[in-house]
């Protein structure tokens, strides 16, 4: 896969000779792991196994990509019983962990043995984010600052968010580090020791346990979240519902166990929402921490349940999300992982009851189910906060959907393919007054925007849904704006019957754009899409949508190139695919003011244009509506060897294989076919466009030249060089992207994608 590579022209091509020379006088690599992805906030670094998390490791303690931002792809194993992990992410004080990891809602189940300082996922981190991931596990230590994710954090502030600990942390061999403090562990659930900057938590739990499990207890100084506080930690809509067992508070151990933390004297603490705790175990000369979790579930809320001692205990912030129960994103696993309490009110007045008992054996009465869709507040200014929307309840009225504001300025509109006609529903005063099911509507508000509320019955099974294919000279056959009819996603590939649409789709962005997406792509409940009837049947027919949430196989590897195009205020995009067909045609933005970027075929506009394997030309068209500063941004996935965009405009000819974005000014009197990419993906090709001189052939790399051959990674590292004389195989590298380069007569540079 082609990814981006570079952010400039001709200044960035600069730099980075200069930094190869460096490489080239400094540093010779032989072998190289490489992480997947760019390590950018838009495409990180990819942890899939535990491979990838051994060098995660390695190059944060050598100081390598310690800013980048990263993202867990499955669930992972650290270590086990017999081969316990010793090492962690940032493991001396000079080299911490400070960029963004994502855990996408996965857990890390580690089982670490530790015997110096810092036993935790991340030893030292200074201003980094960790989000979306639960550790559980055992972490066995007889050192001080042990935590399931941080062990020490040292400067600037570090968010924890929708984080899970599950951690069992043994301290049974706690040795004393400090004779003035025998036995002191300064442990927490999450982490050890804030030395500076501050610690921030929101939407966290702590369901692990902190034990010493010797007759006579030794180890001292645990809490819940944090075991030591030197500045400021921060706690938001959080919960404590761990174990702490060691050598209770007393008077010379004072606050050796706190519900949340151990504070120093000049530090604070910050609670901002409720933050609850089931258990306090916090010291009488500390202040209060947290609030108690309740004992009585609160009506008409969704409450997390505990139970300690037999006794239930509640803790609000569970909802429903698609059909499932989640919790601040984790999805709630009945009579499993969690329990749960449904308090609803019917439409009687009387209260009703929906969960599960202590047990796990169910317990229910019918609750009309509500659906809650998000939108934001309308921008006249801007023209943006526009939603395509769609209900998951059987004809669900307008009248009687919650917070749907149907007035001056907050209306809905359906679109008549048939007529290429927009219809408005304002005040009453059209000839629809409900959400048909599988029908997609415009919508927009002024009302400070919040959740819209659909009550009543659900769709399930199988639901028909009308399209239509009306001939006529324009571009515009065949659009139909359809809704997910469920509370869970659909896959249009695999829910919604495709013989009879082109492939993909659009969405409505808040823009009031259309912005094209692959079959692929999940499409969430209550929303719409914007699809097109092909010209196979002519008119109206019935399409029958399937009640699931399976998701397709993963797409097939086709050559693809995406264009995105932006300045500071609107985005869109165009999209090319090398296959049979013509593909998705592009539709007027609902917002006439943003940009529209689209591929012209043979005198029609394509969001996504289908085209031959041995196309040379791609015409691609800009229509702008400002005067402005445009960004085009390219992102090519196949077997390219030459592609290159060229502004006839300005005589700019941007090599696409070595930048990712070009540049530009344009105004609305510009030629709208300013722009052409040449291209060629013939990957043995050795014609004189491209220079190529090496290609993949399964498992190795051919190489054909005479000279010195050096191998750079992305960033520009050299990992090797050898001498090369006429064609010969190198064993092939990880999966990733490299820049070939041969020093001979001459000097050649080829970009190299290993799959």
């Amino acid at each position: 896969m082609i990814d981006n590579i570079m952010k400039t022209a001709t200044h960035f091509l600069a730099r980075r000779l200069v930094m190869t020379l460096l490489a080239l006088l400094c540093t010779t690599v032989t072998s190289w792991a490489q992480l997947n992805g760019e390590g950018t906030k838009d495409s990180p670094y990819l942890i899939n196994d535990e491979d990838d998390w051994t060098t995660f490791t390695s190059n944060i303690n050598s100081g390598v990509d310690a800013t980048a931002y990263y993202k867990l792809t499955r669930d992972i194993t650290l270590g086990n019983d017999i081969n316990p992990i010793t090492t962690v992410v940032g493991d001396v004080k000079n080299k911490p962990f400070s960029g963004t990891f994502d855990g996408d809602y996965h857990t890390i189940h580690i089982n670490m043995y530790r015997e110096t300082a810092y036993a935790a996922l991340f030893g030292v981190t200074v201003g980094a984010t960790i989000k979306n991931l639960k550790v559980d596990g055992t972490i066995n230590t007889s050192n001080k600052f042990a935590g399931a994710f941080l062990a020490y954090n040292n400067g600037s502030t570090t968010k924890i968010t929708n984080c899970i600990s599950s951690v069992h942390i043994i301290c049974d061999n706690i040795v004393t580090v400090d004779p003035n403090k025998p036995y002191d562990c300064t442990h927490g659930g999450f982490a050890g020791q804030n030395e500076s900057g501050s610690l921030r938590f929101e939407n966290c739990i702590f369901d692990g346990s902190i034990t010493d499990s010797k007759k006579v207890k030794t180890a001292n100084k645990c809490t819940g979240f944090v075991g030591w506080v030197n500045n400021q930690v921060y706690y938001t809509n959080c919960t404590m519902a761990g174990v702490i067992d060691v050598k209770p508070n007393d008077e010379s151990l004072n606050n050796s166990i706190a519900t949340f933390h151990r504070l120093a004297k000049t530090a604070k603490a910050n609670f901002e929402g409720d933050s609850y705790y089931v258990i306090d175990y916090t010291y009488s000369g500390l202040p209060v921490q947290g609030v108690p979790a309740l004992t009585e579930a609160p009506k008409n809320t969704i409450s997390r349940v505990y139970i300690e001692d037999r006794c239930n205990y509640y803790v609000p912030g569970a909802e429903i999300s698609n059909d499932k129960v989640t919790y601040y994103g984790w999805t709630l696993t009945q009579g499993t992982d969690y329990l749960i309490n449904i308090v609803s009110t019917s439409a009687d007045n009387k209260m009703v009851y929906k969960g599960i008992n202590e047990y796990g054996g169910s317990f229910s009465k019918d609750v009309d189910p509500t659906y809650q869709l998000n939108v934001t507040t309308w921008d006249a200014s801007a023209k943006t906060g526009w939603h395509a929307i769609s209900s998951p309840v059987d004809h669900q009225t307008f009248a009687t959907t919650n917070h749907l504001t149907l007035a001056e300025k907050h209306n809905i509109y359906r679109y008549d393919e048939s007529k290429r006609q927009w219809q408005e529903y304002r005040n009453e005063a059209n000839i629809f007054n409900e959400f048909e099911n599988s029908r997609g509507y415009i919508y927009r508000t002024d009302d400070n925007g919040g959740n819209i509320g659909f009550n009543g019955t659900v769709n399930t099974g199988n639901v028909d849904c009308k399209l239509s294919y009306t001939e006529k000279s324009d571009n515009l056959a065949g659009f139909n704006l359809i809704g997910n009819p469920y509370m869970h996603n659909i896959y249009k590939s695999v829910a919604i019957p495709n013989e009879k649409l082109s492939d993909g789709y659009c969405i409505l962005t808040v823009e009031g754009t259309w912005e094209y997406k692959t079959d692929d792509i999940a499409i969430p409940a209550g929303t719409a899409i914007m699809v097109q009837a092909n010209e196979q049947t002519i008119g109206d027919y019935i399409i029958t949508l399937t009640d699931t949430d399976k998701a397709p196989a993963s797409k097939d590897s086709n050559n693809e190139i995406w264009f995105t195009v932006k300045n500071n205020e609107y985005s869109d995009v165009a999209h090319v695919e090398f296959k049979k067909g013509n593909g998705f045609n592009k539709m007027p933005h609902y917002n006439d003011v943003a940009p529209m970027l689209y591929i012209n075929k043979e005198g029609k506009s394509f969001a996504s244009a289908n085209m031959n394997d041995d196309v040379k030309l791609i015409n691609l068209s800009l229509e702008v509506k400002q005067m402005s500063r445009y960004t085009l941004s390219f992102k090519a996935n196949g077997n390219f060897n030459y592609l290159h965009l060229i502004d006839r405009m300005t005589g700019n000819d941007i090599d696409m294989l070595i930048e990712d974005e070009y540049s530009f000014v344009s105004s609305s009197s510009d030629n709208a076919d300013r722009f052409i990419v040449k291209l060629s993906n013939d990957v043995t090709s050795t014609s004189s466009m491209s220079d190529s001189f090496a290609w993949q052939n399964g498992s190795e790399i051919v190489v054909d030249g005479q000279g010195q051959l050096q191998i750079f990674d992305v960033t520009g590292r050299m990992l090797s060089t050898m001498t090369i004389n006429g064609q010969q195989s190198i064993d092939a590298l990880s999966t990733g992207i490299y820049v070939f380069r041969m020093i001979g007569e001459t000097i050649k540079t080829q970009k190299i994608i290993v799959k």
